[in-house]
């Protein structure tokens, strides 16, 4: 979809990125464990192990040419395309966005402009943000990572491990009290100041916890004058009419695109996957949940376990055909490219520099300007009925 509108879309995109990694407090995160985690039956990928893979030295432009091509690799040599690749039928029902999609979009929006109320004359209850000091010990002993100053908590959002928020409900602006929690097994440990050794695992911890403000998100109604006010100037959007069909029109070409991949995917076949795009996923993979973990005091495998997985390397192994998946709708756009000697204008590489490359590097960035014009030929040749 070709559109001038520019602060909606980057909205958009944000909304979109929000799997990336969010670092929160460094000691208090609870780790769910996941069905997927819990029920993963392999325990070593089948593309090798953790130490197989350099992930920490990681950066997104390895393995990738100027022009967006995986280096050294023809992609017509590892998969063959449909013979309808070029003109591929869709059903305009399957393209269509249901009124529930629609407004899963304009709530996800609306959420972006959540406002701060102050909370006065009661008590911290659920969904309330509750801005807290606190100071953590176990057997007595402050410990790396459990204090902190003027931390906001939504209570209730189960970010914290288990009982911590629960702990807080009740209590009354300037209220001191103590929280008592237990860390969950396999987490990893800290230290005290003098840089000794503390097990966090299974050990019951006490957070003396000072209570400073509560407050409360309030979220906008979708109007005419809201719409306006946030869109009317930078969009060319002024009313809420304008703003969902704006979004439908944005669900339409998400979909659009999917079914043209989905389609891609399921009617190409494939001699072998290059070992230098799974491990260029894998490290990505790896590089990723390592940032997390070491931002939560963690090794990779402490990290692991506290998702439900015996170690890293059965984590790993979980997500082999994520890792499957990408480095197959990799091939196959990179084989219509070759196939169709597709390649982005100059415009369009300007516009993914400008977006991408600061962050995932000017290889990369013309990754995404590949793929992104090889769509546009798929979308323009093929049919919806």
């Amino acid at each position: 979809m070709k559109n001038n509108t520019k602060k909606l879309l980057c909205i958009l995109l944000a909304i979109a990125a929000a799997v990336c990694v969010i670092f929160a407090c460094f000691m208090l995160t609870k780790h769910k464990q996941t069905d997927s985690a819990s029920s993963a039956a392999a325990s070593v990928s089948q593309f090798g192990s953790v130490a197989d893979f350099d992930y920490e030295a990681f950066d997104y432009s390895d393995g990738l040419d100027e022009n967006g091509y995986w280096s050294g690799i023809k992609a017509l040599d590892y998969v063959t395309l449909p013979e309808d690749f070029g003109s591929i039928a869709l059903k305009e029902n399957d393209l269509t966005p249901t009124e529930d999609e629609l407004q899963q979009q304009v709530d996800n929006l609306l959420n972006q402009y959540t406002s701060s109320q102050p909370v006065t004359g009661r008590a911290a209850q659920s969904g309330d943000v509750a801005n807290i000091d606190y100071t953590g010990t176990v057997d007595g002993v402050a410990f790396t990572g459990g204090t902190a100053t003027g931390y906001d908590l939504t209570l209730g959002s189960g970010s914290f491990i288990d009982g911590f928020e629960d702990q807080i409900i009740g209590h009354n602006v300037g209220d001191t009290f103590d929280v008592t929690v237990t860390f969950p097994d396999g987490y990893g440990d800290s230290t005290d100041a003098e840089g000794n050794t503390i097990t966090l695992s299974g050990k019951e911890a006490v957070f003396s916890v000072t209570l400073n403000s509560i407050s409360e998100s309030v979220t906008p109604e979708l109007t005419d004058e809201w719409v306006d006010s946030n869109f009317g100037i930078s969009d060319d959007l002024h009313t809420a009419d304008q703003l969902r069909s704006y979004l439908n029109d944005a669900l339409y070409a998400t979909n659009y695109e999917n079914a043209i991949v989905d389609y891609l995917m399921s009617n190409s076949t494939f001699k072998e996957l290059p070992s230098e795009i799974t491990s260029y996923y894998i490290r990505m993979f790896l590089n990723y949940y390592n940032q997390y973990a070491t931002a939560y005091g963690m090794d990779l495998n402490a990290f692991a376990q506290t998702q439900g997985y015996t170690d890293a390397d059965a984590m790993l192994a979980a997500s082999d055909a994520y890792f499957e998946h990408l480095a197959k709708q990799d091939l196959i756009l990179q084989a219509v490219a070759e196939t169709k000697s597709l390649a982005p204008t100059q415009e369009e590489l300007d516009d993914a520099e400008s977006t991408y490359a600061d962050t995932y590097g000017e290889n990369r960035a013309h990754l995404n300007a590949l793929q992104s014009c090889v769509l546009d030929w798929l979308e323009e040749n093929s049919t919806v009925a």
